[in-house]
């Protein structure tokens, strides 16, 4: 009965301190074993950094062609080693950047927002890989956007 009594005093404590604290103590796995761990590593990991609705927050903010380099897109949720070195580290959460001449082209700048959602949708609400959800993204894309 007692223990009841400290688990739930403990807890309480948590709860307090969290509200305290705007940091978020990490307690998810290493590393990723196994294609069901997999998931719930993805999943805790998102979780433990994503604190809102992509299709709610995200600025599109316009970058120059130079900026960007061969990149069209890049959003927050990029892993930093697929990004190139003066790029890392540097993309909030909340922002999707767009190449100018990508963004003033219309039907160009529909066809990779949808992209950048898609895969943002599919990696929070899916736990998916980037990998996995850009291959995603790029069916979805080429299916409604391209010939």
């Amino acid at each position: 009965m007692s223990d009841e009594i400290d688990e739930k005093k403990k807890k309480e404590e948590i709860k307090d301190d969290s509200s305290k604290s705007q940091s978020i103590p990490l307690d998810i796995p290493s590393a990723p074993q196994g294609e069901m761990n997999e998931k719930i590593f993805y999943r805790e990991v998102i979780k433990s950094c994503w604190t809102h609705e992509p299709w709610l927050y995200f600025k599109v903010i316009i970058k120059s062609n130079e900026e960007m380099g061969e990149y069209i897109a890049l959003h927050g949720l990029v892993p930093q080693n697929e990004l190139p070195v003066h790029l890392r580290y540097k993309i909030p959460e909340n922002e999707i950047w767009i190449r100018e001449n990508v963004y003033e082209d219309v039907g160009r700048r529909r066809s990779i927002l949808a992209h950048e959602y898609a895969e943002l949708d599919l990696m929070i609400s899916q736990a998916m890989s980037y990998k996995e959800a850009h291959e995603h993204a790029e069916f979805i894309e080429h299916l409604y956007y391209h010939d």
